[in-house]
């Protein structure tokens, strides 16, 4: 085993399978369990940083008229505006890149789960993955202590029409309830920038389709686990923006008349 090939299983793969290891063991082998309380627990250790990446994501479209103001005060000046437009961000505290910070966490746990659900599809986990301290875990190193049924879903078997609609609606349901502030269009030194709301809209469709794609084509229980962050996002954003969503209803339920609703 080459360098790289233990870092990955040390960092990702090992872990992640003991954390589901210890969910198999209390719920009686369950995986759809096991992958719902992996899913859960990740995005409550990331609950903070997902808020900040919201506000960011709202914060950047309050800027907009600032932005837009400085682009066209300093739109023969390149230099002077890439300047006031890193004091704004400097002076608001939006950075673009706080946000991103929740996409690198979640990277390497879904690529260890992933990588975890092929190994027991394909009846091959590496006895080196269960630790030395957690003996009640080896029963689980055969798939066949596994139970992969999940509310009538095979969660080791692919193209699931159930799990591919669910992840794509709450994806759907995700990217549009991040977009209702006005969408943030950057400022580029020199460069004509496009519509973002257009974009936005496109982007959300071309989501939906990537993402339901991908479940749809790989196993159930990594699809279980998307449409389970998927669904924890709607509700977190839900909770966290409520007052926003008052709003946008009451105006939507107005038919486009100002309401002003308090904090």
């Amino acid at each position: 085993m080459n360098i790289f090939s233990l870092l990955f299983m040390e960092i990702l793969y090992r872990p992640i399978f003991n954390v589901m290891v210890i969910f198999l063991a209390i719920f009686g082998g369950n995986l759809g369990i096991a992958i719902i309380l992996l899913t859960v627990i990740t995005r409550l250790a990331m609950i903070k940083q997902t808020s900040i990446g919201n506000d960011m994501q709202k914060g950047m479209g309050d800027l907009q008229p600032k932005l837009q103001e400085i682009q066209e005060k300093y739109k023969d000046d390149p230099k002077q505006l890439s300047a006031e437009t890193m004091k704004v961000f400097k002076t608001h505290g939006k950075w673009p890149l706080k946000g991103c910070l929740m996409m690198l966490i979640q990277i390497p746990v879904f690529i260890g789960l992933y990588t975890v659900i092929r190994k027991i599809s394909n009846n091959d986990i590496p006895a080196e993955w269960l630790y030395s301290f957690m003996p009640f875990g080896q029963k689980y190193l055969d798939p066949a202590n596994i139970n992969h049924m999940f509310l009538g879903i095979d969660l080791l078997a692919t193209k699931n029409i159930a799990l591919t609609i669910i992840a794509a609606v709450f994806t759907f349901l995700q990217m549009k309830l991040t977009t209702l502030a006005k969408p943030m269009t950057p400022s580029i030194p020199g460069a004509n920038v496009p519509d973002m709301g257009k974009m936005m809209g496109f982007m959300n469709v071309f989501m939906v389709f990537m993402i339901g794609s991908f479940v749809y084509g790989t196993q159930a229980g990594v699809g279980l686990y998307i449409a389970t962050t998927s669904i924890f996002s709607v509700a977190q954003y839900a909770i966290q923006y409520r007052a926003l969503l008052k709003a946008k209803f009451l105006e939507w339920r107005s038919k486009g008349q100002n309401v002003i609703v308090g904090k």
